[in-house]
Parts: C-alpha cells; structure tokens; sequence
C-alpha cells in the first residue's frame, strides 16, 4: 500500500512514518513553483517586497534496506527569479542534498512510531532561505514521525505526522518543525490530503532567530497503475516572522518498484 504525503519548498517529501519493504524502491520527482511579493516583518505584518519566483525540481529516492530500516535522500535544484535595485537576478543552483534514514520502532496504541535522523548539505543562498545558509554548510536534523490509520464514513484515512528539530552549527539559529498530514482515500486509485508545515527557530539573540512559517497545503494523488502515481496540489502562506508569503503549486510523478 503507498502512503503518501505532500511537501513544497525545499521541506523533505516522505512516505510515511511505515517503512518501506524491504528492497523496495519508491521515487518522488515534484516540482514546484512559488510566488511571493510579500513578506513577514519581525512581528509578523505583513510587508511589500520585491516580486520573488522560484521553480524547484527536487527528486527523493526511499529505499528498504532491511524491515525496520529506511533509507531516504534527495535533493533540491532551484531556479529564482527576483530584483535588485531595479535590476533583474536569476541564479540557479543546487540548494540542498540530504541523506538520512528512518528506523521503525513499531505500534503502541494503534500509532507507528519511528525515528528519521538526516544530514542536509546546503548548495549555497537562496532567496527563500530565511537561514541565510551558505555554500558547504551542513545541518542535522531528528524527527520523530507518528502514522495511523482510521475509518471515517465508509472511508480509509490516514494520519502522518512528524515532529523535529534542525540543528544548525555557527551564528544560524536552530529550529522546531510540525508536518502534519490528514489523508483520505475517496476511491481505490484516488488520495486527497491535507497538510500543516511549520517551524520556529529557538536560538537567541540574532534578529534571525525569530523566524516562523505556518503553511498550509492540498494534494490530490491519483494511481495510473500499481507502480505510477500523479499528485497535484497547492500550498499558502497562513502565518510566519521574517520569512515571504508563499503560494506554491506542485506536481510529482511518485514510481515504486
């Protein structure tokens, strides 16, 4: 059975706190676009800004390399478009590359529980990174994730959540996230799920360490045949703290074998 759940931006896309079976593969390729031109002050109004676009195509590869053991990767290639003085900025680059691995720990009280530690390489800058995250910097991450299934009105859902912390090393501040996903299956082939993203970083002093993001998204997952899925879905801006006001669209193409 595949267990999906949405990401955009440069957030990991995952399958689930199940594992994946052993030797099995699944590849996610989205992409996405986002737009801003607003942003959040330090107090959360928000403010003008210069129009900001970027298109991301960020592929994500599982892998079960035994039963309880999960390993997960992928990356992030970006095409930004925004201004500068009047004057056009495009830069391309290779934003991010993480490596990691979920290991199951198993159900307690009808909930899966794992664990999912991750090194990220940052690539360099990038206008949506309110980290400021340079070329050659590496952050960990360590994320506990919770999945369960349930019945509501005939159908079969799903919840998948995941609750961590991103630690990053010199003056950038670390951070809490909150993925949240509700997922349904409205027919057989057919998904529709909704998603929370936030993050709040928690270092003091430094005018970046009062970054928040709360986001919100919609993803329909729709299987052509036993290995191939489409999703489309949107996501928007509902909150944050020195951080743009984000509309993204997405779409992925999802592959097992």
């Amino acid at each position: 059975m595949l267990l999906l759940a949405s990401t955009t931006g440069a957030n990991m896309a995952h399958a689930g706190a199940w594992p994946q079976p052993l030797h099995h593969i699944q590849i996610i390729v989205p992409f996405s676009t986002t737009h801003a031109s607003n942003a959040y002050d330090i107090q959360g109004k928000l403010i003008r800004r210069n129009p900001y676009t970027k298109e991301e195509l960020a592929p994500y590869v599982e892998y079960g390399l035994t039963t309880h053991t999960t390993l997960v990767g992928q990356m992030s290639l970006l095409h930004e478009h925004t201004s500068w003085l009047g004057k056009p900025v495009v830069q391309r680059s290779l934003s991010e590359l993480k490596f990691g691995a979920r290991f199951a720990l198993g159900e307690w009280q009808k909930t899966y529980f794992s664990i999912q530690p991750l090194a990220i390489w940052h690539g360099g800058m990038n206008e949506s990174d309110p980290f400021a995250s340079q070329r050659g910097d590496i952050d960990g991450e360590f994320a506990v994730t919770l999945g369960r299934h349930f019945k509501w009105l005939g159908f079969d859902g799903f919840t998948d959540n995941l609750i961590g912390i991103t630690l990053r090393p010199t003056n950038r501040p670390s951070a809490f996230k909150v993925n949240l996903t509700l997922g349904l299956d409205l027919n057989p082939r057919t998904k529709i799920m909704l998603k929370s993203e936030s993050y709040a970083a928690f270092s003091k002093g430094a005018a970046a360490s009062q970054v928040q993001s709360n986001k919100l998204g919609l993803s329909l997952v729709r299987r052509v045949d036993k290995t191939v899925s489409l999703e489309i879905g949107a996501a928007t801006s509902l909150t944050g703290r020195n951080t743009i006001e984000e509309r993204s669209v997405r779409l992925a193409l999802w592959y097992d074998f």
